[in-house]
């Protein structure tokens, strides 16, 4: 999981809000992993959050989730029989939840930068393109395209789904986790964060809901 950057993202004289929008990017994605597959009692994954700081601190931050599947290989799942697609259904939907957190959590993020509203009726899922939501969106048709047949039942799945990582990350309670740990990443100097780091940080007492 891994934020697309634009060849404009790396004028040197944006890279402080390119580092934001990153940092809460990857946030997104991340608590998504923890808090959403703990609520649902799916098995535990573990993750690392991987940085690269290119041309010192100052220069744009490259930010990545490293692990945190439920599905290693969605591919698989057109091929697995039909008591095992069942059954994975709801570990599939929650890996689409957590990558479409991690560009509503940089769009939620703008929406407060510029003061605008940050409403589901506002966004759709073409929408993350602009919130580094490329790649993200590319796993997601795979992981849609593996598990439903035809394009109406993906693009409804995919709505359906995209509802439910809005309201995640529009829940107060997470919204005051994800911004903690964009902060975390920001402040880092380390070159990766590991597991228990990042559950360090999610499951502490908030006191704040905005960046």
């Amino acid at each position: 999981m891994q934020r697309f950057y634009k060849h404009q993202d790396m004028d040197v004289s944006n890279h402080l809000e390119i580092n934001l929008r990153t940092a809460f990017h990857e946030a997104g994605h991340a608590a998504a992993i923890f808090l959403e597959n703990k609520r649902k009692n799916l098995p535990a994954v573990y993750f690392h959050i991987q940085l690269q700081k290119l041309n010192g601190l100052a220069a744009p931050l490259f930010t990545r989730i490293c692990g945190g599947r439920q599905i290693a290989d969605p591919n698989m799942i057109g091929r697995a029989e039909s008591a095992s697609i069942v059954g994975c259904q709801l570990a599939y939907e929650a890996d689409i939840i957590n990558y479409l957190a991690g560009p509503l959590a940089e769009a939620k993020y703008v929406s407060i930068r510029d003061n605008e509203a940050f409403n589901v009726h506002l966004l759709k899922p073409d929408s993350l393109y602009n919130y580094g939501g490329s790649a993200d969106l590319e796993e997601v048709g795979c992981y849609l395209k593996s598990f439903l047949p035809s394009v109406k039942e993906r693009e409804t799945k995919l709505n359906e789904l995209f509802v439910e990582a809005f309201h995640f990350v529009q829940r107060v309670e997470n919204w005051q986790r994800i911004t903690a740990l964009a902060n975390h990443i920001l402040n880092s100097a380390d070159e990766h964060i590991c597991f228990d780091q990042v559950c360090t940080v999610l499951q502490q007492d908030r006191q704040y809901a905005n960046y």
